[in-house]
């Protein structure tokens, strides 16, 4: 009888290793590719949160604040205030109080527009019109003394030491803009007297 081969063991030749080594940079640099789109969401979904925060927050503080005092508080003779956040959405000063004289770092700019309840107006976020107040009774109707709109501005600034600019055109696009209706509690709105 004759002996059976024995065979050696064949390895990879040349040109499949160059294949497989050039399939997996394909997939690798893909992925790779994938990276910097994937920081951008995240970062972008973050902003958004935070200034969601930001914006109940200073929801949460208006309605807590004396509403016949709205005109003087958040209506300084410099414009509406500024309020200044870190990276977490924490208050870390206002226009009002210097805050950023010091050089704060703040990573997120509110502005806040409490129209006054006669001849007021709102922000160019939202059109730039003047607001002669809240009819509940159609246009032309009288002015409802209990409801006033407020108009939260947020954008993620990331400045150090200097203001942000709202109402410039390139700023635009780092504005959030969030709407919402303040109301005074404890009124009968059908009978409430219109704003002088």
């Amino acid at each position: 009888m004759k002996p059976l081969p024995i065979s050696s063991p064949r390895g990879f030749s040349l040109v499949e290793v160059t294949i497989a080594m050039a399939i997996a940079a394909i997939g690798i640099l893909s992925v790779i590719g994938l990276i910097p789109q994937g920081m951008e969401t995240m970062r972008e979904a973050t902003d958004q949160a935070v200034e969601g925060r930001i914006h109940q927050q200073i929801l949460s503080e208006l309605q807590m604040a004396d509403f016949d005092a709205l005109d003087t508080v958040y209506n300084s003779a410099s414009g509406p205030l500024q309020f200044y956040y870190d990276d977490q959405g924490e208050e870390i000063g206002d226009s009002g109080s210097g805050a950023l004289r010091d050089g704060s770092v703040h990573v997120y700019t509110a502005r806040v527009t409490v129209p006054k309840s006669t001849g007021g107006s709102l922000p160019q976020s939202v059109g730039g019109a003047s607001y002669a107040g809240f009819s509940f009774e159609g246009p032309g109707g009288p002015a409802n003394a209990y409801a006033r709109p407020v108009v939260v501005e947020v954008a993620a600034v990331g400045n150090k030491g200097t203001e942000f600019k709202f109402d410039e055109e390139d700023n635009r696009r780092m504005i959030s803009t969030y709407q919402s209706t303040l109301v005074k509690l404890g009124q009968d709105f059908t009978a409430a007297p219109a704003t002088p």
